[in-house]
């Protein structure tokens, strides 16, 4: 359930009980019991320090950290231009780090099929491709039902034949 709670909910109901002139333990307490592991007293204590300052902000601060600096654009045309390309190879030729390529693949709409990037979504041509493959399927299967012989996984079809052996 704690899942399903915004973030700044939890906040504006610690603000209340700070408000109240409850402790950051008994306002976790009070929030817990109608929002089950919502909320841990670390973070509660960490946000009554913060309103005792005088900020009551609820919103989520800016961080520090690495700022990305590449550009998707250019890793898109990278990607276009040889789809065959390893994340350490786009790595090595963007000069940027691996985890930051691997981050920003998915942004561009890109995974990884059979060692090529391809585009995450399907085209027309793949979904009309599809359906013509399953309607040829359909009619084979009203003149020769063969889908009780079929064991599929993973997107993998095979053919089961199990003839009966006659006793001679």
């Amino acid at each position: 359930m704690a899942s399903q709670i915004p973030e700044e909910h939890i906040r504006h109901c610690m603000l209340f009980e700070f408000r109240k002139g409850n402790t950051a333990t008994a306002a976790t307490k009070n929030i817990c019991d109608v929002y089950p592991s919502a909320l841990d007293v670390r973070k509660c204590q960490r946000w009554f320090s913060k309103f005792r300052s005088g900020n009551f902000d609820l919103s989520d601060a800016h961080r520090s950290g690495r700022p990305t600096t590449l550009d998707n654009d250019v890793l898109r045309a990278e990607v276009e231009a040889n789809p065959c390309q390893t994340i350490e190879e786009l790595s090595n030729s963007l000069n940027q780090p691996w985890s930051t390529i691997q981050e920003h693949l998915p942004q561009i709409g890109k995974i990884s099929r059979a060692g090529v990037w391809v585009p995450h979504n399907l085209s027309e041509q793949n979904k009309a491709n599809r359906s013509i493959t399953c309607n040829v399927l359909l009619q084979r299967h009203r003149t020769d039902p063969f889908f009780d012989r079929l064991i599929t996984g993973d997107e993998k079809w095979v053919l089961y034949d199990n003839p009966k052996r006659k006793r001679q």
